[in-house]
């Protein structure tokens, strides 16, 4: 279950094999799975896509790493939003924020010197926008929540393939 206003959900399936012996039964995985737009490693990080046919605005996709933590390894999991659709939001984000600076930099200004100004109206119009962009993109995530299930059972089918999931010692949502 995502938790709400929590934008690109993670999660950790810690495992007691070493970090070494996962990434290689990953890596055997993928290259059996032979589907690269579908399911990517390259060393310790991994992703996991869904086909384009599936996709929607907000489709999600699912990264990986595996790291280690003293003798046992960890299999940190994060959903996100497709690149392009990600690299938009932060673009946007960005320009709202520098817009939001700029103008109340300007406000004051402005006003410093003694003139009425207008500048403010501007300033709160992109801080309401970055609200907004945050709020849809919320909205967003849990409209995808169901794809978000299917790359979670993916992984694990691959973690069962690999024969990790007799390793794993619990799952964390």
């Amino acid at each position: 279950m995502l938790r709400l206003f929590v934008l690109r959900p993670v999660f950790e399936i810690p495992m007691n094999c070493t970090r070494e012996i996962a990434i290689q039964r990953l890596a055997t995985v993928c290259s059996e799975f032979a589907q690269p737009k579908l399911f990517l490693m390259h060393g310790e990080y991994g992703e996991l896509h869904l086909p384009i046919e599936s996709h929607r605005l907000w489709s999600p996709h699912l990264s990986f790493y595996v790291s280690q933590e003293d003798s046992d390894s960890i299999l940190r999991c994060r959903f996100a939003p497709r690149l392009e659709i990600w690299t938009f939001i932060w673009v946007l984000y960005l320009a709202m924020a520098f817009t939001a600076f700029f103008s109340l930099v300007m406000e004051f200004s402005i006003r410093a010197i003694g003139d009425a100004a207008w500048w403010h109206w501007i300033g709160i119009a992109a801080i309401i926008s970055i609200v907004l962009i945050y709020l849809t993109a919320n909205v967003g995530q849990q409209l995808s929540s169901d794809q978000m299930d299917v790359l979670r059972h993916q992984l694990d089918d691959h973690l069962a393939k690999a024969e990790l999931l007799e390793c794993a010692v619990g799952v964390e949502v």
